[in-house]
């Protein structure tokens, strides 16, 4: 397990196999996750994909009728690049795309 603090969330990170877990907590209430929470309940909020270009991947999720969350990818937890689309599930359940650097390819620090 691992921890880090980034924009205003306590992150925590586990592997299950070759799978990662980000457990996130808000330090605010008030603060944009604190209220999402506080409006859900809690629970999966997205998935994430690792994929090799994240512009590209959201290019890809706006021609398959996804709503794109953000327009050009903007930096994530761990030094990754992502990107987020709404595929309109029923559950809520975003997509968030992970662009990995050569030196950090599988998020480990």
């Amino acid at each position: 397990m691992s921890a880090e603090e980034f924009s205003g969330l306590k992150v925590m990170f586990f592997d299950a196999g070759s799978i990662k877990v980000e457990l996130l907590e808000p330090e605010d209430p008030s603060s944009e996750m604190g209220r999402l929470l506080t409006a859900t309940g809690g629970g999966i909020h997205h998935l994430g994909i690792a994929v090799a270009n994240v512009a590209d991947a959201l290019a890809e999720a706006e021609r398959r009728g996804f709503t794109l969350i953000d327009r050009t990818p903007r930096p994530g937890s761990r030094g990754t690049r992502v990107g987020s689309a709404d595929p309109h599930r029923e559950d809520g359940v975003l997509i968030q795309y992970v662009q990995f650097d050569e030196g950090n390819l599988r998020g480990q620090e």
